[in-house]
């Protein structure tokens, strides 16, 4: 799986041309690069992502949708070891998921009620993402946040509510 450094960098601790200039430039973040050499120590290599997102408390690696189970772990093992290390709390989502799917994994562990499709008064269409109610204390984060997240990674407009039906 590809990292966003080289595999030399990884093993010297030290960053090459290419891989210092890709971080100047910003085409990888400071995140980046640690993720990268945690995944190294305890991944053997074998597990990559694309990029990481930082926002307030919170990292999402976005990586592919077939690897997402490999990047997080038997029972969350790789994930927490990186929350731990790098002290934030850590979402893995794969690339180019729809809507459902980066809502659960970036909601989790509070449960989805439904997602409906809402019209506004100015003929917008927003996607409603409802949590169960009993979940409220499970929200990994603000929920303008996590909206924002799920915004941002899908390209759709959202609202993420409590489900008072529930």
């Amino acid at each position: 799986m590809v990292l966003p450094i080289c595999d030399v960098c990884l093993k010297s601790g030290m960053l090459c041309q290419g891989c210092e200039n890709k971080l100047k430039s910003g085409e990888i973040s400071q995140m980046d690069l640690d993720i990268a050499k945690i995944l190294y120590k305890v991944g053997d290599g074998k597990i990559g992502f694309k990029k990481t997102i930082e926002i307030g408390d919170m990292v999402i690696i976005v990586t592919e949708k077939d690897q997402v189970g490999k990047l997080i772990g038997k029972s969350g093992k790789i994930v927490r070891e990186i929350s731990r290390t790098i002290g934030k709390k850590v979402r893995v989502v794969g690339e180019n998921s729809d809507l459902r799917s980066v809502a659960r994994d970036i909601l989790a562990p509070a449960r989805i009620s439904g997602i409906n499709i809402v019209y506004g008064k100015d003929g917008l269409q927003r996607y409603k993402i409802r949590i169960m109610k009993e979940d409220s204390r499970r929200i990994p984060g603000k929920l303008d946040v996590l909206n924002n997240i799920i915004q941002g990674l899908t390209s759709e407009n959202t609202l993420v509510v409590l489900d008072r039906n529930n």
